[in-house]
């Protein structure tokens, strides 16, 4: 067998952007499903506790307007309390020409899991009060569920590789920043990727990796002779009995989800496994715990240290 390179990735990413309308409609469907069983950590409305102070901008409501603290420098301050400070996430989906690879016509691209599961987060985390954005030119953020699809056309067009993007993103300081992808540059370009990990985390931001594979890279089901190709269509490696290196190749892909999670844990961040064959439900909702309980430890902007590595021990077998 051959297992089919993707021709064309500016096809394939068009051919995703035409059906984000209903990626954005399964996201919604996904977010509701678990919506009825969480609780929400806040709403962003009046409150009473004092949380910080912040410098005013055009369009604030002026009774907000602390004119004391006001007084004592050039600038003028709103006064914010806990329910009004909402949190700001960044997701990015890192959408990798690697990822519009499917092993069979039956199961979803990766690229196409990705979005959904990152969008129907967003639509959680948004419908909780907060504010999500992600790393596209613009750095595009929204704050309201009926700008989804806005995000998602935003999230098409944020950088298509972790390697190399160490000094092009800058997350604001304590903010939350939450990568999905298939990181199969970790199995060449570690420390590049690493090193970007690192510096997303390194102002006290919380985060989480969400690697999303298709089963094949986790069990591979080829037998025979079996071409593989790169990314560019060419072929990079040829087996005439391919079922005398499945033992190889899973020590291989083992090694490379090991960098990807080791990453995640040098900044204390959440490490997740998602396998396209399975639904994206629990991935989700591991996910948005993780963050409730970072919220619950630590307050609106503080940053927690993760409790929830669902897949480590997996990992290491």
């Amino acid at each position: 067998m051959v297992t089919a390179p993707v021709q064309d990735h500016v096809a394939a990413a068009r051919a995703l952007a035409a059906k984000l309308p209903q990626l954005i409609d399964e996201s919604r469907r996904t977010a509701i499903s678990l919506r009825s069983g969480l609780h929400g950590n806040r709403k962003v409305g009046p409150g009473s506790d004092f949380w910080q102070f912040r410098p005013y901008v055009p369009g604030d409501p002026t009774n907000q307007i602390d004119w004391r603290r006001s007084a004592r420098s050039e600038h003028t301050f709103i006064r914010q309390t806990e329910w009004q400070a909402s949190h700001n996430y960044w997701i990015w989906p890192v959408l990798s020409p690697s990822t519009y690879w499917a092993s069979s016509d039956k199961l979803p691209s990766k690229a196409e899991r990705t979005l959904i599961i990152s969008i129907a987060l967003a639509d959680l985390l948004i419908r909780n009060g907060e504010t999500v954005g992600t790393f596209d030119g613009e750095r595009t953020r929204i704050t309201s569920a009926e700008h989804l699809e806005k995000l998602g056309h935003a999230m098409l067009a944020s950088p298509q590789s972790i390697a190399g993007q160490a000094t092009n993103i800058h997350p604001g300081r304590k903010h939350s920043v939450l990568i999905l992808g298939d990181f199969l540059e970790f199995a060449d370009q570690s420390e590049q990727s690493a090193r970007t990990v690192r510096r997303l985390g390194q102002y006290q931001n919380d985060g989480a990796l969400v690697q999303i594979l298709d089963p094949a890279e986790i069990a591979p089901p080829f037998q025979g002779r079996v071409d593989l190709f790169d990314t560019d269509a060419q072929m990079i490696f040829r087996s005439e009995k391919f079922e005398d290196l499945t033992e190889g190749y899973k020590l291989r892909a083992q090694k490379w989800r090991a960098l990807v999670r080791d990453a995640a844990r040098q900044n204390d961040w959440l490490y997740d496994r998602h396998v396209t064959s399975e639904s994206a439900s629990p991935t989700l909702l591991a996910l948005y715990q993780h963050l409730s309980e970072r919220q619950n430890q630590s307050g609106s902007n503080g940053r927690g240290r993760p409790n929830l590595h669902r897949h480590n021990t997996q990992e290491m077998s």
